[in-house]
């Protein structure tokens, strides 16, 4: 299923024509950095779409002033009987990460794809589920995702990535430039307390949802 990238971009009434130019014109750096995590990984990269929010937690002391950002995340939701698992990148983290940043953060997010695909594939909801809902939560956001040696067939990208997230994605300089240009000129933000950011899929749903079959393949050799 394809997405149609900017179209929550393009249809938002906040954001001016001009930063909607800016996010337009960075959209060619994702591709080249699924590109390079597709020939990393051996597997086609999710659907993804740029939202023009920023979504911060209050009360994580990552970022100067309490808060922590969530600059992607991976959701599943249900289409249709099935549940399609998307990736959503925040608009900031279009325009101001570092090409090096903007890998990281996609790699990543391919890890959390593999892993929901795997806890879905053996039905493993226990860690995943509360109230028949499925948590994408910031403070925990590493123990969720798959380890990168299982799935990157280069070794020494997989150790970059275990190295620059494995504490936790942290990224100063981002943080500040997203501050100073997004949040301080009164740019869209979403504040979301912890336990707050879930979505909720039907287990009916699950059971009818197509996987990538290379990742189911690479989750049975695993178990």
């Amino acid at each position: 299923m394809s997405f149609d990238v900017l179209i929550r971009v393009e249809n938002s009434k906040v954001l001016n024509n001009r930063i909607k130019k800016s996010i337009s014109s960075k959209v060619k750096n994702i591709a080249e950095a699924i590109e390079k995590i597709e020939q990393a990984s051996g597997f086609k990269y999710p659907p993804y779409y740029i939202e023009p929010i920023l979504t911060i937690v209050p009360s994580v002391d990552n970022v100067e002033g309490g808060v922590g950002v969530l600059y992607a995340r991976t959701i599943p939701i249900e289409i249709q009987g099935k549940v399609i698992i998307v990736v959503e990148l925040s608009a900031p983290l279009v325009l101001y990460a570092t090409k090096t940043t903007l890998k990281v953060v996609l790699a990543h997010e391919l890890l959390h794809y593999v892993e929901l695909i795997r806890n879905f594939s053996t039905m493993n909801l226990a860690s995943q589920i509360t109230s028949s809902s499925i948590f994408e939560e910031k403070y925990a956001d590493y123990s969720r995702a798959i380890d990168p040696v299982l799935v990157f067939k280069e070794k020494k990208f997989a150790k970059s990535i275990t190295k620059k997230t494995s504490s936790g994605f942290d990224d100063p300089k981002l943080n500040q430039k997203c501050k100073e240009k997004w949040m301080e000129k009164g740019l869209p933000v979403a504040k979301i307390a912890l336990g707050e950011n879930q979505v909720s899929v039907g287990v009916d749903s699950i059971l009818r949802s197509d996987f990538d079959p290379k990742v189911k393949e690479l989750i049975s050799k695993i178990h």
